[in-house]
């Protein structure tokens, strides 16, 4: 786990997806009305729950899009009186998970103090919630933006990297590869809504889920991957 700001920091994993390796993140803040808020849990060691349990007590486990739900009962079971908050399609995807609540307007609300909150319209494959950390002016990503850049894989993963995953878009810095077919987004206007927002927003760094952060011209690459939903 290595520390981003004051009361932010970040633990970097990894799993399988086929041969490839996919990259992992998840980001701890320490709220300002106590408790720490944990954003798309990965694998719960017990080398990276002694570490945050060294930061405080866990009150929020959040799964922010729908595809982020594997290890969410691992972390609901290790700390009982925390919240579990979960995007729209998680529950089916994890019937045995009880006693959440869902991500929506009122729910990412609690964290005003914080966070600014905007949940992706249009696109219930992801139905992603994504956050303005204000403290340390970083945007907090899920599925919305990927950087594959830096990203090594070796021996036959490379290989299906070169010929599978680059063309379906895991490559450089990206959108969700999903995004890039057309018949993922349902409500055009709701997504595009939801892209104008977040720029409006002020940061200097993206947090992402997949891949490096993204610390120079945050701004600008967010701008430059909306244009082709954004632009006519």
């Amino acid at each position: 786990m290595r520390q981003l700001h004051d009361n932010l920091w970040v633990h970097e994993d990894s799993m399988k997806l086929g041969p490839v390796n996919l990259p992992l993140r998840t980001t701890i803040v320490r709220l300002a009305g106590g408790g720490l808020w944990v954003h798309s849990p990965t694998t719960l060691s017990a080398e990276l729950r002694s570490q945050v349990d060294e930061l405080g007590p866990v009150s929020a486990v959040l799964g922010p899009s729908n595809g982020h739900n594997l290890w969410l009962r691992d972390w609901a079971d290790a700390y009982p009186d925390a919240t579990v908050y979960v995007t729209p399609g998680i529950p089916k995807k994890q019937p045995a998970l009880s006693g959440y609540q869902l991500l929506d307007e009122q729910t990412s609300a609690t964290w005003t103090d914080d966070f600014d909150a905007n949940i992706m319209g249009g696109v219930p494959f992801l139905d992603e919630c994504v956050f303005l950390h204000r403290a340390s002016a970083s945007l907090i990503v899920t599925d919305l933006v990927h950087n594959y850049r830096g990203q090594e894989q070796v021996g036959f993963a490379k290989v299906v990297t070169k010929l599978v995953m680059e063309p379906m878009g895991f490559k450089d810095i990206c959108v969700a590869p999903p995004l890039r077919f057309k018949f993922m987004i349902k409500d055009r206007s709701a997504f595009v809504a939801f892209l104008e927002a977040v720029q409006r927003w002020d940061f200097d760094r993206i947090i992402v889920t997949h891949g490096d952060i993204i610390e120079d011209d945050a701004k600008q690459t967010l701008s430059r991957l909306c244009e082709r939903f954004t632009r006519g």
